[in-house]
């Protein structure tokens, strides 16, 4: 019963983290786009700096960007933290239901050099840490000066990062927990540097005198960070349904590629709202990410050689032998792991039927990308993944072999 609502409880929260995070990032991603389409009006009136009319649901709107005049209180205004501040709530919460209120066991592989506790410890120190570096480096006066150089620090930096959990936690738990490292810095960029600039600015304008303009820079240099960081924080919310990439031996290589390639193909979209013409500034940026595209594709091809085939076929009683010792814990109609409510992922292998209909999943799941079990957590070896491959190979026969 605990285990259900608990469950539920979960589901709740993954519902309210997505809205967020459409309410966020999609405020984030239209201002971006409008802010591309704005045109000076004409005539030119005082304040107005562009604007741009936009057709929906049948009605027309008219959008000004304004620079505030001394005096000039505008009322009331409305800020979007509050949805990015639900949205890392919700987020941290996740995490906290997901990989840290079950001890931390799904944080780590069995062979990882951190316990599951410390793994704990360290996910949340990392975290931690990583804002206070990254917003210390980025409101130091080097930063100010040497722009360029303080960019480069910082992706070496954040891929040294990528190398580290990807090395230490389990592929899922690694992608994630860079996915939240990123986040947490785009939000708390939004809730300390972002919206304080915009209501120091209100609050010059309503004394008449000028606006900090230190602290607006460095509140555009922060949005301008959020926006390049928004394709890959959106990447690593979906990477557990791409085992290919985070069960990877080399998927700390995998990740920091798509990471590049997310920012990349930010950059693209940017330019392709700016300007439209072939030819155009937005074409040549899309090759950086047609490379890491086949990059990544060759790297996901599927590794053959922990799987080199046999002459001996494999009869359906050692199938079965592999997936009741290694599967059934959790993906059984009353799994024996008490993680589970219900058989994981709505599959269930207590009968040969649903074995041999889901042999294409077995081989792919346990010998191709081989990200099941998660985190090898019933030890599956590399014998038993090459017998499951080759019985689906062989034709995935429930009798007895020829």
């Amino acid at each position: 019963m605990a285990q259900a609502l608990l469950d539920w409880f979960v589901v709740a929260l993954r519902w309210a983290h997505i809205v967020a995070i459409l309410g966020w990032v999609g405020s984030a991603l239209y201002f971006n786009w409008l802010e591309s389409k704005l045109r000076r009006p004409g005539p030119p009136r005082p304040g107005v700096l562009g604007e741009a009319w936009m057709g929906h649901g049948g009605g027309f709107y008219i959008v000004e960007k304004r620079q505030l005049a001394s005096g000039e209180v505008p009322s009331p205004v409305y800020w979007f933290r509050v949805e990015a501040g639900i949205t890392w709530i919700t987020g941290f919460l996740l995490l906290v239901f997901v990989y840290y209120w079950t001890g931390g066991v799904d944080l780590v592989d069995p062979d990882s050099v951190l316990g599951p506790k410390a793994a704990i410890a360290f996910a949340i120190g990392a975290i931690a840490v990583c804002w206070v570096v990254y917003d210390r480096l980025w409101l130091s006066q080097f930063a100010q000066d040497r722009v360029g150089l303080a960019t480069v620090i910082s992706l070496v930096l954040l891929f040294a990062v990528v190398l580290v959990l990807c090395k230490l936690f389990s592929g899922r738990a690694a992608f994630i927990h860079v996915g939240s490292i990123l986040g947490t810095n785009m939000v708390f960029s939004v809730w300390t540097r972002i919206i304080p600039s915009q209501e120091e600015a209100v609050a010059a304008a309503r004394a008449g005198r000028e606006r900090n303009m230190a602290m607006g820079l460095r509140a555009r240099r922060r949005a301008l960070h959020n926006t390049y960081m928004t394709l890959p924080v959106i990447f690593t919310m979906i990477a557990v349904h791409a085992p290919a990439a985070h069960s990877h031996p080399l998927n700390w290589l995998i990740l920091a590629l798509l990471i590049a390639g997310g920012v990349c193909a930010r950059h693209m979209m940017l330019l392709f709202d700016r300007a439209t013409p072939v030819g155009a500034p937005w074409v040549a940026a899309a090759a950086p990410v047609a490379a890491a595209v086949l990059v990544l594709g060759f790297l996901s091809l599927p590794r053959g050689d922990a799987l080199a085939p046999s002459q001996a076929h494999v009869p359906f009683s050692v199938v079965r032998g592999i997936v009741d010792l290694r599967c059934l814990s959790c993906h059984a109609r009353v799994p024996s792991d008490r993680s589970f409510a219900g058989p994981a992922g709505g599959l269930s292998f207590d009968n040969d039927e649903q074995v041999a209909a889901r042999a294409a999943l077995l081989k792919a799941s346990a010998a191709t990308t081989r990200s099941m079990p998660p985190g090898n957590s019933t030890r599956m070896t590399d014998e038993e993944r090459a017998l499951l491959a080759r019985w689906v190979d062989e034709g995935a026969r429930k009798g007895r072999a020829p």
